[in-house]
């Protein structure tokens, strides 16, 4: 990958986020924390390990960073009761700033650099396995066109089909145990995109693939993120204020209100449920069935773009226990063949389609997190 990805389009922060996620650690992305003494504090990333919490810092500065944005980062960590703090830089260290960190010793300096050599020795590990494509680019496009443009009088198409992409988005294939009715334990497998965090079902009577919280995958991306971390559970507002400031608490709670995802527990102090929507285990388990039956190879095709994972397994399988109480046993990266269709009209109005890639009758993947 080299720097070269940067320069293309993936931003600074987003870079750091695929190295936390590549290494596996669960994070929340630039949280307002309120500390013990009545002030919030803002963070990029809020990780989490076995040993406890982790604040990390990106900085993109002209200049390189100085002792003093060292000094503000480790306040925080002593605030905050983290065991340590990570400072990411795109323009390198003060003499100054490396010495305070080493003298502090629970700082740890790393450059633009050195986490893009460790994202491309991470990547396309030996184990990543890449789902060899059934439907051709062609095939893809002739459907999007016959099926799903649309038309004038049911006769005359309106939209056509402009171009084509050809990607591969990564996914996470799990093995899990999820407690059911009586006390029983169902041994399943999952999908969940390391795009969006999510789940996948297929709904084979429509013929299409969605991340499987679909009526709120609409949500703004830090609403989004909240809700995956607290779906499922009875939050207090202190608790949402404390994390991400009364800002985001209302526009949390109107955005969950009118989705009928958020019940009212107790007026004081105000406790609600933030509550799950999610598909039965059957409908998760379809989409594995198609991928399973698929060929698969240890490498890309060279004709495919191949996108970032930005949702880490620490993430995600903290995300399954909490919403389907599922205790994970096994997680293999996986990476799926979708095409990306550009349809236009006369006026020049266009819209993407996305069509799986790895099912032999053309299937709808609906998501709109990676286009």
């Amino acid at each position: 990958m080299g720097k070269a990805s940067v320069d293309k389009g993936i931003a600074f922060e987003d870079m750091v986020e695929v190295w936390l996620s590549l290494k596996g650690l669960a994070y929340e992305k630039r949280p307002r924390i309120m500390s013990p003494i009545g002030f919030y504090i803002e963070v990029d990333f809020l990780v989490y390990d076995n040993k406890g919490k982790i604040i990390v810092e990106a900085k993109n500065l002209e200049k390189p960073v100085d002792r003093d944005v060292v000094m503000k980062v480790w306040n925080n960590v002593v605030i905050l009761g983290a065991y340590k703090a990570i400072i990411v830089s795109s323009s390198g260290y003060t003499e100054s700033a490396v010495k305070l960190a080493k003298r502090l010793g629970r700082v740890e300096l790393y450059t633009l650099e050195e986490i893009v050599r460790e994202v491309e020795s991470i990547r396309f590990k030996p184990q990543s396995t890449f789902i060899e494509p059934i439907l051709t680019p062609w095939t893809a496009l002739k459907w999007v066109e016959d099926k799903v443009a649309e038309r004038k009088l049911f006769i005359f198409k309106t939209e056509r089909g402009e171009s084509i992409e050809s990607i591969y988005i990564p996914l996470f294939y799990i093995r899990c145990k999820i407690p059911v009715d009586q006390g029983k334990v169902r041994e399943t497998r999952i999908l969940v995109s390391a795009l969006t965090g999510l789940p996948l079902a297929y709904d084979q009577k429509s013929r299409i693939i969605y991340d499987a919280l679909e009526h709120i995958v609409d949500l703004p991306k830090d609403i989004l993120e909240i809700y995956r971390v607290h779906a499922g559970r009875r939050v207090a507002r202190s608790e949402i204020i404390q994390y991400y400031g009364e800002s985001t608490w209302i526009r949390l709670m109107k955005h969950l209100t009118l989705r009928g995802l958020v019940k009212r527990i107790t007026e004081r102090p105000v406790t609600v449920e933030i509550i799950n929507i999610y598909p039965t285990i059957d409908a998760l388990e379809q989409v594995v069935e198609s991928i399973e039956k698929t060929r698969k190879t240890d490498k890309p095709q060279s004709d495919f773009e191949v996108k970032e994972q930005l949702y880490s397994q620490g993430s995600i399988t903290l995300f399954l226990e909490q919403v389907l109480r599922a205790k994970t046993q096994t997680i293999i990266q996986l990476y799926a063949p979708v095409y990306k269709v550009k349809l236009v009209d006369n006026r020049g109005n266009y819209r993407n389609i996305i069509v799986a890639g790895w099912i032999k009758e053309p299937t709808i993947y609906n998501t709109k997190y990676f286009i």
